[in-house]
């Protein structure tokens, strides 16, 4: 049984496909990690980054710690990576069964980042306050409050697990497609968040977040350099030369959407990471017409309410 307090917020196996070929012989391989604002990159080996001390340890009565959950990662890891080696690296249809395995990494990819822990806590940190406040009000110690404290500690733990089936069953019910790089040089990079929903119906209001159920949904997430999954309700499925242009954007919605890091096989970044549109005409004529428009209904606002 393992009893590292080293634990992985996003696999080693899996960032092992970003390491860069240009290693030099006889150097421990390396990815290059940036700060999400492209500076301070830094060579670090997989196994030396994005860990936390007992990330996913129960400890039990304070004293005995469980390994359960991080056990159960790595079970699903193997899996994964003996599934991406023999038949996605290949460009070969999956089975059923892989196809469910698949499915069961990227939910762990969705729950078990360092942004799913913080947003978790942050929630129980609400409740937390607000219990406190009631019970002052009432001049009452809460119980409540005590479970909720005590039930944090452990939270998104036990989450990862907990929401496993129902996330599992959503994603083996999207079509599954691979994008694969073209001849053009362009390469998928990663992040310390590397699953990305993005609905394309929603980009234009701040009030709903991208749900898995959504029929515009998409799911992307970056596998190595040359392929990236891509889950959706859309009859897109299989494996897909994707151009240059997607490959860009798909690099851009990732490190935009990064908690702290990205994360290339190369050294070198590119100008349009970092944009906030895509590089399109025609989207850029629609954003420009969405300002315009809520420019005139908040001027139209002011002058029949003032």
């Amino acid at each position: 049984m393992s009893n590292h307090k080293k634990q992985h917020s996003v696999p080693k196996c899996y960032l092992r496909e970003f390491v860069d070929p240009n290693t030099p012989v006889g150097y421990e391989p390396y990815v290059w990690r940036f700060d999400k604002n492209g500076k301070n990159r830094r060579k670090k080996s997989p196994k030396k980054i994005l860990t936390s001390n007992n990330l996913y340890t129960i400890n039990v009565t304070g004293i005995v710690k469980d390994y359960y959950i991080e056990e159960t990662l790595s079970n699903i890891e193997s899996k994964y990576v003996n599934i991406f080696r023999k038949k996605i690296k290949k460009r070969l249809p999956l089975s059923e069964y892989e196809h469910i395995v698949l499915c069961v990494f990227v939910a762990t990819m969705l729950q078990r980042t360092l942004r799913q822990k913080d947003n978790l806590e942050q929630f129980f940190d609400e409740l937390i306050k607000h219990g406190v406040m009631i019970a002052a009000h009432h001049g009452v110690v809460s119980k409540n409050v005590e479970s909720l404290k005590e039930y944090k500690k452990n939270a998104h733990k036990l989450s990862i697990l907990d929401m496993l089936p129902e996330l599992t069953q959503l994603l083996f019910e999207m079509s599954v497609a691979f994008l694969c790089v073209d001849d053009s040089g362009s390469k998928f990079i990663t992040s310390d968040d590397p699953c990305t929903l993005f609905n394309p119906k929603l980009q234009w209001q701040r009030f709903f977040s991208p749900g898995l159920g959504q029929k515009d949904i998409e799911v992307t997430l970056p596998l190595s350099p040359e392929i990236a999954l891509c889950l959706s309700w859309s009859n897109f499925r299989g494996y897909i030369e994707t151009k240059k242009s997607r490959i860009e954007n798909l690099n851009r919605m990732v490190r935009a959407q990064c908690y702290k890091y990205f994360i290339s096989h190369t050294l070198k970044t590119k100008w349009i990471w970092f944009r906030k549109y895509p590089l399109n005409l025609f989207f850029i004529i629609k954003v420009l017409n969405h300002k315009i428009k809520n420019k005139i209904q908040k001027i139209v606002f002011y002058y029949k309410y003032r």
